[in-house]
């Protein structure tokens, strides 16, 4: 169910539409805080210029009130009733004002003490104070000695009148000057408007921007004349707004204020935490920075309470959705299950499990019909191929039966190792598939040894039959006595007899006669065998005939082999030459006789082992293309004991010496062409001692006769006078008329061209003459 289609689909869905109205949400709270906070710069913009033109308007109606005094007395003279009345008049019209005094030049009033009255709002209506008394002393006070200085109109600094309006206030003084008759201009008065600091600082907290923000003015000096809190009006800003270390950006702020720029400023809220934004300006009137200072995140709470919203019904909206998505793919998606549950079932060979119904023309109702009709083809499918599975698994039995009893016919079943009186033959067939055509076999005789190594054409059960058809008439012949050459003759005919699908074999059959190491062997186009002798590999060549079963009445040569002690013949068939690679190269016959010598030490078992591996290595991973037969064979090592005999001189030497030497050449196999030679030697040596060593006739001459090998050496001892003949002897000219030949000079001739080695030494009283004749490797 959790990776089910209609599960990610859900979920899938469902994300994608979070992302989507999360991000509108975002977008939409992004463009929304933008505007409100452009539209809150705008309205308190707005509304720092309202309140500012209220104020301005109010002090500048103060100070043209007051002026419009001021003007009034420099032109006309006033009793002090009349100075009272006006300043009266002025203070009861003009609500704007607190308090109004005119505060004469001490010279020009009838005390001492001068003359300033003073009329101010109280609750009982305007009230009337003289400022001219002891405790108020308006000669003393800033308000009047301020622009006097200045000499022109000034804002005092904020101060708690003491004896006049008891109230903190600030002062609008306007010095008044008139000219005598020289034209001198002297000071009459300084007329006075006063404006209560509580309501400029009523008027400031009308600006309101948030439940924590508050107005703020500062005089020139830097006092709070309005602020949140009562308690810190009149109190310097550094000692209440502005943080440590912060003092110098203040002041930096404040100039650029009084030259008349706004400035918007990011300050610690003094209620609550966060930020707030400072706003601020000045008065064009008097210059006292005014401002407002608000958080911003208390504007944009109800932003933040209208994306709260919007994120809630986001949220509803999404389960609502993610409901709905959960219905609708639960209902489309349904057959896809039961198709699923279905597929599983085929999957463990229920193949009659049940379909969802295919309703509608749409896809899935496609998909359903198309996996009925699978599922019924992979139904048939399945039966098909257990029935041919079956026979398979039949066909195999029959075929490893069929291997075995082939195997069965050939010696060894396939692997077998022969070691009798020092002949010792090891074989091995390994066919390329379950059963093959190659074969071997050989027959034990007394002193015989029938061996057979063939290979049949093409592979597989045709050529195992007709194998077995071979093997079977070559083991009826391999006891009798009949010669290889005759045999293949036979066994051509019999093979060649009803063979109607021209199939045929090439066959190495041959007879070794063990005592004397002859092997008598006939060729039916088989490969020639090698043979590993004194530590060189040749390939035998051989006169053969046609493949045997193709046609009646062929001639098979008849080839003879003698075979030395220590030689070992190799006979095989064409899947070891012809054996390729994965690069196509072939095996070859030089390769087969190289690794035939390597293997030369071992024992005939373990060199026919490591043929096989080196073939096998070969080829590689590419596929064994044909039936591969090896057949060994051990000729044993000789232990001929030398034939020794001493002969007396005179008449009839050279026949006594030929009736012994004969009989024992002829044992020890020597072929007849050597053994002639020999003898053509051997009375040459024994004529020359007769003739020219100085002996007389009792004397006796030793022959001495040894074979290792296939060399043959004869040694002549006497005790005559000491003569090298092969240093010493007097030789003919080659060529020269046989008449004119000195006597033994042709000798010497004889004795060299008819052997391979000479060797001649002086034994005490003995003459030592040695040679050897290198027999061939077969006749």
């Amino acid at each position: 169910m959790r990776n089910s289609i209609a599960t990610r689909l859900i979920v899938l869905l469902t994300l994608c539409a979070a992302l989507i109205v999360g991000g509108g949400m975002m977008v939409d709270y992004r463009l929304s805080r933008a505007e409100i906070l452009e539209r809150l710069d705008q309205e308190s913009n707005e509304r720092i210029k309202a309140v500012l033109g209220d104020i301005e308007n109010w002090l500048s109606g103060v100070e043209a009130a007051t002026g419009f005094l001021g003007q009034i007395l420099t032109q006309r003279e006033y009793s002090e009733e009349g100075l009272k009345q006006m300043l009266r008049d002025l203070v009861q019209n003009n609500e704007e004002i607190y308090g109004g005094a005119i505060a004469l030049n001490p010279a020009f009033a009838q005390t001492d003490s001068g003359y300033s009255p003073y009329f101010y709002h109280s609750d009982a209506g305007v009230a009337f104070a003289d400022l001219a008394n002891a405790e108020a002393n308006y000669q003393d006070q800033p308000w009047f000695v301020d622009p006097i200085e200045a000499g022109t109109s000034i804002w005092s600094e904020p101060y708690y009148d003491t004896g006049g309006g008891e109230a903190l206030m600030t002062t609008y003084s306007v010095p008044v000057y008139r000219f005598d008759d020289q034209g001198e201009r002297f000071l009459y008065a300084v007329v006075t408007a006063d404006v209560l600091v509580k309501e400029l600082h009523r008027v400031l907290q009308l600006l309101h921007l948030g439940k924590h923000s508050h107005g703020l003015m500062l005089s020139n000096e830097g006092l709070l004349l309005s602020s949140r809190r009562d308690a810190d009006l009149l109190r310097h800003y550094s000692e209440v707004a502005v943080p440590q270390g912060n003092l110098d950006a203040w002041h930096e702020m404040l100039e650029r204020v009084r030259a008349g720029d706004n400035v918007s400023r990011e300050i610690e809220c003094p209620e609550i935490d966060g930020r707030c934004i400072l706003r601020i300006g000045a008065l064009r009137s008097n210059g006292w920075p005014i401002g407002i200072v608000y958080s911003q995140d208390e504007v944009l709470e109800p932003l933040h309470d209208y994306q709260l919203k919007t994120a809630i019904i986001s949220a509803v909206t999404l389960l609502a959705m993610a409901l709905a998505v959960y219905l609708v793919t639960y209902r489309i998606t349904r057959p896809l299950a039961s198709l699923s549950t279905a597929s599983a079932n085929i999957a463990r060979g229920d193949m009659d499990s049940p379909l969802p119904p295919a309703q509608g023309n749409d896809e899935i109702a496609t998909l359903v019909r198309s996996f009925g009709s699978m599922s019924q083809d992979l139904k048939t499918y399945i039966a098909d191929l257990e029935s041919v599975t079956a026979s398979r698994s039949r066909l195999e039995g029959e075929l490893a039966a069929a291997r075995e009893i082939q195997m069965s016919m050939l010696p060894g079943a396939g692997e077998a190792l022969l070691q009798e009186d020092g002949v010792d033959l090891w074989a091995r067939v390994q066919p390329a598939k379950t059963v093959g055509g190659d074969l071997y076999t050989y027959y034990r005789g007394n002193n015989h040894l029938f061996i057979a190594v063939g290979d049949v054409s093409d592979k597989g059960v045709p050529a195992a039959l007709f194998m077995a058809r071979a093997i079977s008439l070559i083991q009826q012949l391999s006891g009798t006595a009949t010669p290889p050459h005759q045999a293949m003759a036979e066994l051509n005919n019999a093979l060649e007899r009803d063979n109607q699908s021209c199939m045929f074999v090439t066959l190495f059959l041959g007879v070794l006669d063990i005592p004397s190491g002859r092997l008598r062997f006939a060729s039916a186009g088989h490969t020639a065998p090698s043979l590993l002798r004194q530590g060189g590999v040749t390939v035998i060549g051989q006169d053969t005939g046609p493949a045997l079963g193709l046609a009646r009445d062929q001639n098979y040569p008849d080839n003879l082999l003698q075979l030395l002690p220590g030689d070992r013949l190799a006979i095989y068939t064409d899947g070891i030459d012809e054996a390729f690679n994965e690069e196509g190269e072939m095996f070859g016959v030089g390769k087969f006789n190289l690794e035939l010598l390597k293997c030369a030490d071992q024992d005939i078992a373990t060199a026919g082992a490591t043929l096989f591996d080196s073939v096998a290595h070969h080829a590689g991973k590419q596929p064994q293309s044909d039936d591969i037969t090896l057949l060994l064979l051990q000729y044993p090592q000789a232990d001929t004991p030398p034939a020794h005999c001493h002969f007396h001189l005179g008449s009839g030497l050279t026949g006594r010496v030929q009736a012994w030497m004969e009989p024992v050449l002829e044992a020890w196999g020597i072929p007849s062409d050597s053994a002639m030679e020999l003898h053509l030697v051997t009375e040459e040596i024994v004529t020359n001692v007769q003739k020219h060593a100085g002996l007389p006739a009792e004397e006796k001459v030793l022959l001495e006769l040894r074979l290792q090998a296939r060399t043959l050496t004869l040694l002549a001892k006497d005790n005559g006078i000491a003569f090298n003949p092969l240093l010493d002897a007097r030789r003919a000219e080659l060529g020269a008329e046989i008449e004119s030949a000195e006597i033994g000079g042709l000798g010497v001739h004889l004795v060299t061209r008819l052997t391979d080695r000479q060797h001649y030494q002086r034994d005490g009283e003995h003459n030592v003459l040695s040679i050897e004749k290198d027999l061939p490797v077969w006749t």
